[in-house]
């Protein structure tokens, strides 16, 4: 197995909203995860990061965005096609992304 290495950012675009990849494609695997605290996230209070495998992460669930509760973590598909992009509705959403190379 190879080494793990820090995802493509660990916050959120500066304008809320507004999706930004955090794991490449094609990678081996790996995970986000949504800190529970609200200072983890570099927020006052804590809020749900969305996530899309598939195409751009909107700020709601719905068929291919989930949304990461706080202290939530998602697995990420090994070897697809694209990259995971996250978003939040608040500016600079702290988290934790790692990826297999």
């Amino acid at each position: 197995m190879t080494t793990p290495v820090a995802g493509l950012i660990s916050q959120t675009s500066a304008t809320p909203g507004i999706p930004a990849n955090a794991i490449s494609a094609n990678q081996s695997g790996g995970y986000i995860v949504n800190p529970i605290a609200a200072a983890d996230q570099g927020l006052a209070v804590a809020e749900v990061l969305f996530v899309n495998q598939v195409g751009n992460a909107i700020t709601n669930a719905n068929g291919t965005t989930i949304a990461l509760q706080p202290g939530q973590s998602y697995t990420v598909i090994p070897l697809t096609t694209t990259p995971v992009s996250v978003c939040a509705l608040s500016a600079n959403h702290k988290f934790t992304a790692v990826m297999w190379p």
